[in-house]
């Protein structure tokens, strides 16, 4: 008997879960709801986004909006029209995280206030070894006329990720973009728990992990990064155009009521080196976002609901990235020193 009333309510336990699974779905559009990404198939970047599709984002920060047709976090649709300045980066640059209005590419479009166009193709885990390697398309597909601009939270690299950059052997990251787990993808909260998967392995950007970083020969280090900021300054100039390349370290606060980053020094100077020996200008945000600490108070990254200072650029750092840009590319043209 005990076994027929169980098998009765099989029917019941499966429609229970079916819609606990609607409720918290329901829930997550508006909690954390992400698109499924899709295999690029212009190779500008290892994949996009669905096309027009809209996010919402209350994990980290409170940002919400809509792809564009390209699958990519801008207010505006690509219309093929002519772009002046390209920005390339990680989910920093993506900016999820903040208001479609806030991102560092909404505020360059309206400081420039359409004397120049700002189209921004940066997604979460293209860090800078992925940037590299797609950046000769992705100049090719959007050919922009006069910058393309460069964010990276690391300027520390293994010997053996800079080799693999320099022959062209960088891996790229997968889309399950066909079949069960496509369709699985998209039901919100099941999203949601492989995001807290991801968390748990510590790796939630969708990259492949960089190797630890080793300069025990700091000579091979210095000449492959060296051979890296060259083939980046070629491709510019085999392209007419000027990179900028900026860095955007974390702060901690200090027991002295003052704002620090723990940069490895001895790297940092060796990524400069390399960028300025090689015609790339190199902008460190240390220096501006510290000063931005001393005189108001407030941090580039973190937000009300994450750890203090951690994680990803908050509006404030957005506003102080597209200031320091904007005053950069106002200040020459392509092909001068900068």
């Amino acid at each position: 008997m005990t076994l027929t009333i169980a098998i009765k309510n099989i029917p019941k336990v499966i429609a229970a879960g079916i819609m606990a699974l609607f409720i918290l779905s329901v829930f997550c559009l508006f909690y954390y709801n992400l698109p499924v990404h899709l295999t690029s198939k212009t190779g500008t970047t290892d994949y996009v986004w669905e096309k027009h599709a809209y996010y919402s984002k209350m994990t980290e920060g409170f940002g919400y909006g809509r792809m564009n047709n390209e699958g990519f976090n801008n207010l505006k649709d690509y219309t093929a029209e002519p772009v002046d300045v390209l920005l390339m980066g990680s989910s920093q640059m993506e900016a999820t995280n903040v208001a479609q209005n806030k991102t560092t590419a909404a505020l360059l479009n309206s400081k420039f206030n359409e004397s120049k166009y700002v189209y921004n193709i940066g997604i979460s885990g293209h860090s800078l070894p992925h940037i590299i390697t797609n950046l000769e398309t992705a100049i090719q597909y959007y050919t922009p006329k006069e910058y393309v601009v460069i964010e990276t939270m690391s300027i520390q690299f293994s010997i053996a990720s800079l080799e693999d950059i320099i022959n062209s052997k960088i891996q790229r990251i997968p889309s399950y973009d066909r079949g069960i787990v496509f369709r699985l993808q998209k039901i919100p909260y099941l999203r949601l728990l492989y995001k807290q998967y991801k968390d748990i392995k510590g790796n939630n950007d969708d990259e492949i992990p960089e190797q630890v970083p080793d300069i025990s020969d700091k000579e091979k280090y210095s000449e492959l990064l060296d051979m890296v900021m060259k083939r980046l300054n070629q491709t510019g100039i085999n392209n007419n155009i000027k990179l900028i390349v900026f860095y955007h370290p974390h702060l901690v606060l200090n027991k002295d009521g003052s704002a620090s980053a723990n940069t490895d020094t001895e790297y940092l100077e060796l990524f400069k080196n390399a960028c300025g020996n090689n015609g790339i200008y190199f902008m460190d945000m240390t220096g501006v976002f510290t000063e931005e600490y001393k005189g108001s108070h407030v941090l580039p990254h973190g937000f009300a609901n994450t750890a203090v200072g951690a994680g990803h650029l908050n509006k404030n750092g957005h506003k102080i990235i597209a200031a320091e840009l904007f005053k950069q590319i106002n200040k020459t043209t392509p092909g001068s020193a900068i």
